[in-house]
């Protein structure tokens, strides 16, 4: 291919000269480029030239975030269960009411909040809970455990103890119930009573609680160098146990009577099981 420029300062003259030869030229050239691309013309020779198609410049990738996943929602019952333990009292109450409005069918959610109401004061409502146990399951030993505390509460110790022995009599291994009503025995003045209680709660468990139970009847009947070891038996079960070492300090200042025979706390756990057994017997 070649390429012409005019060039500046010519004559007129010679204008018409260089423009004629010119002509000729480009007219060979677009010929001799039309047969090199191919084209055929029947007299007139056209050039086309090529075109480019230049790509569309892209950006940097732009990174896809993954949407955040819904984290799993909390069920009431959790919610309260988190909340009582955390000493949120009302918080708790509030959520587990909202259990029981989602499934009236459990008994969790309403023998938890009977808990929780008592602890606030408020046997009562406390009571009103449990009769709804009741109304969905006659034989919960633990409803019945729970009204004992209400009776307790309000000062109707009768009512208490025999609510604590009917739960027993459901579940012989409700060793909470012999707790309860070991403490009410203690609070009645019936120490001996209590000791074989108090000494069958231990024999089911060695909760740090049930132990300074025990130990404050082996007090009320004397038995300081077991009520003794009994607090310390608490402590070792939990150092933290502020009531059980209140306990210990005040005990190891007295002295036992002279004579005092030791005590077998295996007799007394398995008078208790007989007991329990004259319970069981149908009244005629």
């Amino acid at each position: 291919m070649y390429r012409f420029t005019l060039a500046e300062g010519f004559e007129p003259s010679q204008t018409r000269r260089v423009v004629g030869i010119t002509l000729v030229v480009l007219a060979m050239g677009a010929a001799a480029f039309a047969v090199g691309c191919g084209h055929k013309s029947s007299g007139t020779t056209t050039a086309t030239l090529p075109t480019t198609t230049k790509a569309t410049p892209t950006g940097p990738a732009v990174p896809v975030t993954a949407p955040t996943p819904t984290p799993p929602t909390v069920s009431h019952y959790k919610l309260a269960v988190t909340a009582w333990r955390s000493g949120d009292r009302d918080g708790a109450v509030t959520e587990f009411r909202a259990a029981i409005a989602e499934d009236s069918s459990k008994l969790p959610p309403r023998l938890n909040l009977s808990r929780v109401l008592i602890e606030q004061g408020k046997a009562k409502e406390a009571a009103t809970e449990i009769q709804q146990v009741f109304a969905l399951d006659s034989t919960s030993g633990s409803a019945y455990r729970l009204l004992g505390r209400v009776h307790d509460f309000q000062g109707q110790t009768d009512s208490a103890v025999a609510d604590y022995r009917h739960a027993i009599v459901l579940n012989d291994q409700d060793g909470w119930s012999m707790n309860n009503l070991g403490l009410v025995q203690i609070e009645r003045g019936e120490y001996d009573e209590a000791l074989k209680t108090l000494s069958r709660a231990v024999e089911l468990s060695g909760s740090a609680t049930f132990r300074n139970s025990l130990g404050l009847a082996l007090e009320k009947t004397g038995h300081y160098t077991a009520a003794i070891e009994a607090f310390k038996s608490a402590l070792s079960a939990d150092s933290g146990y502020v009531k059980a070492q209140t306990n210990l300090t005040r005990v190891s200042a007295l002295s036992e009577a002279p004579g005092t025979q030791a005590v077998d706390l295996a007799a007394q756990a398995l008078a208790f099981m007989q007991e329990v057994e004259s319970w069981k017997a149908p009244k005629n």
